[in-house]
């Protein structure tokens, strides 16, 4: 978008006077350029002072953004509104105020592997039967903390829940089932309020409590905060709605005169629903609010109208539950970068190897045609992280530099997995699929033809690996034992950190990755940086938590647990960059690429069948208004 031109429909939004306002904000069409541009409209014409603004959005990498926006027009010096996630909004509050509802403001936040781990190591306490077989006593602890989040996402607490299941009047079975669910709700929360942690659920509705219990807390921040605004409105759930709805009530007094309450959003653009998102909530604004302005923004500075219109065209498929449909509006987008452009090209393909053949040369062919285009401007869109792999695999084989963008999977890279295998077969040489992995990195120097003559002598002989490799008479494979047993000595003495350190200095790890200066080793030596920084973080909070340093034992069975929990945090990425981006669909929102191949759009795969909740909530505990349908 032009720097300096704002459209009367943008205008109209940023200069907004008081009372609730509703901007329905299509995609590309400057939604955060209208955020940060009221707020510096509030400041500097209208002498709002900066913490009389709130501004909650959902991704620390968004509030980030639009502080620095903000900041890039202010004078020096300047205070700073407040613009936080909702959940480092209500953390801030909880710290402060916690205290008036008997929290302990040192609290500790839990991260979902987190939580799995606070119920694992505490398994006997919660008294399990319907939801612990016998071959797998963990399986439903993942389904069962998501039950309660969703629990938490609808504003209902323990004792909601528990009142539910006292009127319960279905069969014997199913009541035992909801009294169970009811008795691990209970029993979680109590040990998270023992060692006072919280999760990411807690804090939205802890914040909620406060302010209900505590009418004079909530009292001094809606007085503080004359102006909110809310990004990304149709991703917010029940809960934090209710949390917007308390700290901006425009039906019990006239501070709503004086005050604002612009909410950001578009229904079609909600990505959130598996985490709970209620879409419904920017359906039920007008209800809420019966006096708010809307204001629609349509003109699109990102896509040209032939991208437009056909997006437009399937987004029909929404109706009737649509803002179209409920409010009388139209949302279709008008280009403003180019009323020609390039129609959306579809490619059938036999197979999937027929289709990544196809999309690597038609990139090649591009790059060959158009000079304009550099590796960089191309993306790669898929439904899910593993349909990225076999193009991942033809980029390798074509030798073009590519990189994952916004990808989980850290412990899934090559070089973590060898660095872990490593750390193992130094705890327990016995591990033979771990000595596996050792033995092929190309470190240690170790020729297959060596490897192939000791998994030949095991297999002969029916034992494991070690028993092979610890009298095998070769240079390189002695060298490997005297690093293990060398190793085994520092156990119980050195701290994770120094351990694993030393480890990879010693074994000259990373030399494998600084022999020829790639975008690949570039990313393999960061993921391994990325590593070394959860040893870090692991031990400064086993140190807080036990009050002793940890030992290498300590941080495998921790990883151990990690990875069962299904915790693998996001790759390393390395900006401004000339790679081929590869990233989900959900990763792409909000970024521009000039060219862009959707891949794998496969029946029930893009976009993907629903699937149902392993435990899902009753309908008569959901606040959210659900959708009607066709019917």
């Amino acid at each position: 978008m032009p720097k300096n031109k704002i459209n009367e429909f943008q205008q109209k939004a940023i200069e907004h006077k008081s009372g609730p306002l509703l901007v329905v904000a299509g995609a590309g069409t400057g939604k955060t350029r209208v955020i940060t541009e009221r707020i510096k409209f509030l400041i500097e014409t209208q002498g709002v002072e900066a913490e009389e603004i709130l501004a909650l959005t959902f991704t620390e990498k968004a509030a980030t953004e639009m502080l620095n926006r903000v900041g890039d027009t202010m004078p020096l010096g300047y205070l700073e509104p407040w613009v936080y996630t909702f959940h480092s909004f209500a953390d801030r509050i909880l710290r402060n105020e916690g205290l008036e509802i008997g929290i302990d403001s040192s609290y500790k936040i839990l991260s979902t592997p987190d939580q799995w781990l606070l119920v694992r190591k505490n398994l006997f306490k919660f008294e399990l039967k319907h939801f612990r077989p016998l071959g797998n006593p963990t399986k439903f602890i993942s389904a069962m903390l998501k039950f309660i989040s969703h629990l938490q996402d609808e504003d209902i607490s323990v004792g909601d829940f528990e009142q539910f299941v006292t009127n319960f009047g279905g069969d014997a079975d199913e009541r035992q089932r909801w009294v169970e669910l009811l008795s691990f709700y209970k029993t979680y929360s109590q040990l998270k309020l023992a060692q006072s942690k919280m999760d990411f659920g807690d804090l939205v509705l802890w914040i909620i409590r406060l302010f209900r219990e505590r009418p004079g807390v909530l009292k001094r921040y809606q007085k503080q905060f004359k102006h909110l605004l809310i990004d990304e409105f149709q991703d917010t759930n029940y809960a934090q709605y209710e949390l917007i709805k308390l700290l901006f009530d425009g039906t019990r007094s006239r501070s709503a005169e004086t005050r604002s309450l612009v909410v950001v959003g578009d229904d079609s653009q909600s990505i959130y629903k598996f985490r709970g998102a209620a879409v419904s909530n920017i359906l039920e604004f007008m209800k809420d609010y019966p006096t708010a302005q809307t204001v629609t923004l349509l003109q699109n500075y990102r896509s040209t109208q032939k991208i437009l219109d056909p997006a437009y065209k399937l987004i029909q498929n929404n109706n009737p539950d649509t803002l179209e449909s409920k409010l009388g509006i139209s949302k279709e987008l008008v280009s403003e970068v180019s009323k020609k452009g390039v129609s959306p090209e579809v490619t059938l393909y036999a197979s999937l190897e027929e289709e990544v053949d196809g999309v690597v040369k038609r990139i090649l062919e591009i790059l060959a045609k158009e000079p304009q285009y550099t590796y960089k401007d191309f993306a790669i869109l898929a439904r899910a992280n593993s349909h990225l792999d076999p193009f991942v695999l033809a980029l390798r084989k074509y030798s073009l530099p590519y990189q994952l963008v916004g990808n989980r999977g850290l412990y899934d890279r090559d070089e973590v997995r060898d660095l872990v295998s490593l750390l193992k077969i130094i705890l327990e040489p016995f591990n033979s699929i771990a000595l596996y992995r050792v033995l092929n990195i190309s470190s240690f120097g170790i020729d297959y033809e060596t490897i192939a003559e000791i998994l030949s002598q095991a297999r002969l002989r029916k034992c494991g690996l070690w028993e092979i490799v610890k009298d095998f008479n070769q240079e390189n494979v002695k060298a490997l034992c005297a690093v293990i047993t060398e190793f085994q000595k520092n156990i119980t003495k050195a701290t994770p950190t120094k351990f694993v350190y030393t480890l990879v200095n010693n074994t000259n790890f990373t030399n494998q990755f600084l022999a020829e200066e790639t975008v690949e080793n570039q990313l393999r030596l960061n993921n391994l940086n990325l590593f070394l920084g959860i040893v870090k973080k692991f031990e400064i909070n086993f140190r807080s938590e036990n009050k002793e340093s940890p030992t290498i034992i300590d941080f495998i069975d921790y990883i151990d647990l990690m990875i069962e929990a299904g915790e693998n945090p996001a790759q390393a990425e390395i900006e401004d960059i000339d790679t081929i981006n590869l990233l989900t669909v959900h990763a792409s929102k909000g970024l521009e690429f000039p060219v862009v191949f959707m891949v794998n759009l496969v029946s029930d795969r893009f976009p993907t069948r629903d699937k149902s909740d392993p435990i899902e909530i009753p309908d008569e505990l959901i606040n959210e208004s659900l959708p009607t349908g066709d019917e």
